[in-house]
């Protein structure tokens, strides 16, 4: 009779060994693709930025080029407006603003891709020497 009761018992614990082995690995699946979506949206961030930055610098240049552009919008007094090309590609999308408030010109690009998103502005004001827009900082 003993023999019977020590069988059941090894039944038992390895039915138990088994499931917490089952579990175990259940959880390290869990944790891989948690840790493979923070890397996928750390890489997204990153190339939004990279995009929005991107961006804005090409409005910014295209401002110190173009004087008619940028004495449109000194002229205006407008408030925050689409410009210039949407870039959009396998990457995300991005959409740069120009506008004028107190004195100083913002150009602010926003790139997105589902739930990503990034910024980046340029602030520039008058350098009266120079009679220029020069930036004066970004955010």
């Amino acid at each position: 009779m003993s023999v019977t009761h020590d069988r059941g018992s090894v039944s038992i614990t390895a039915i138990i060994l088994i499931f917490s082995a089952s579990l175990l690995m259940a959880a390290l699946a869990q944790l891989n693709y948690l840790e493979h979506k923070v890397l996928d949206n750390s890489i997204a961030q990153k190339q939004l930025r990279q995009m929005a930055e991107f961006s804005v610098q090409r409005e910014y240049d295209r401002l110190a080029q173009d004087k008619n552009f940028l004495k449109d919008v000194l002229m205006e007094s407008r408030p925050m407006e689409p410009t210039g090309d949407i870039l959009e590609n396998e990457r995300g999308r991005c959409q740069v603003f120009v506008g004028e408030k107190n004195g100083q010109v913002i150009i602010w690009a926003v790139a997105e891709r589902e739930n990503s998103k990034a910024q980046v502005s340029y602030s520039l004001i008058l350098d009266e020497e120079t009679d220029k827009f020069v930036l004066k900082g970004m955010f």
